[in-house]
């Protein structure tokens, strides 16, 4: 059976970097869900190491941090548990620090686990496939905000707080909200919701930007 991108629906039992076992527990079972959680995984997340290696040329702590930050929810989400212990230390070690303050060897060596970490989770998720459709589902947005009223600064600074914690919770209770309020913020709170389902949090923040009043 195929899903929604052409792709059969089936997880393998064993994958290597990810806990499966734990990943269902926590999906509550829904094998299409993860599956497709790990393929977007597969191909979103392809330069994230460059990102934070550019990041940590320049200087730019703060980048780094919220780079890791992000990829430390997302690795625990999806129960990559190698990844989860690379991030966890990098954080650590990139948190409140600046040039002069953190030694340059051991940032080096704490970027160079997380990216041998996270090349070997991106390798992992090739055996499921990569979905054509990706840029179709991302390219959604901008036609999904012009749809949507204008949110408040309130709602949209919630939004964008849970989005840099990574709290996927927190954004589809924020989604289920407006929901309730009316019916015309039906759309955007969907593309919400799929985008927190998918742990696009970039795809997160450009929507609610579309939305800012």
């Amino acid at each position: 059976m195929l899903d929604g991108d052409g792709l059969p629906e089936s997880l393998p039992e064993s994958l290597p970097e990810f806990d499966i076992a734990a990943g269902l527990q926590r999906l509550m079972g829904n094998k299409r869900l993860y599956r497709k959680l790990l393929v977007n995984f597969g191909t979103q997340y392809t330069e994230t190491a460059n990102e934070i290696r550019a990041a940590l040329d320049a200087d730019d702590f703060e980048e780094v941090h919220s780079l890791v930050h992000n990829l430390k929810g997302l690795a625990g989400n999806l129960e990559a548990g190698d990844l989860q212990a690379a991030t966890v230390e990098m954080e650590k070690t990139v948190k409140g620090q600046t040039e002069k303050t953190v030694s340059a060897s051991e940032l080096n060596l704490k970027f160079f686990n997380l990216e041998n970490a996270l090349n070997r989770a991106l390798e992992a998720v090739k055996i499921l496939g990569l979905p054509d459709a990706q840029k179709a589902i991302a390219g959604g947005a901008d036609e999904t905000a012009t749809a949507s009223p204008k949110l408040a600064k309130g709602v949209v600074d919630r939004i964008k707080t849970a989005a840099e914690m990574g709290d996927v919770a927190q954004i589809k209770s924020i989604a289920e909200e407006l929901k309730s309020e009316s019916d015309a913020f039906s759309p955007f709170c969907d593309k919400l919701a799929q985008l927190a389902d998918d742990f696009d949090f970039d795809g997160i923040q450009k929507l609610v930007l579309d939305n800012d009043s």
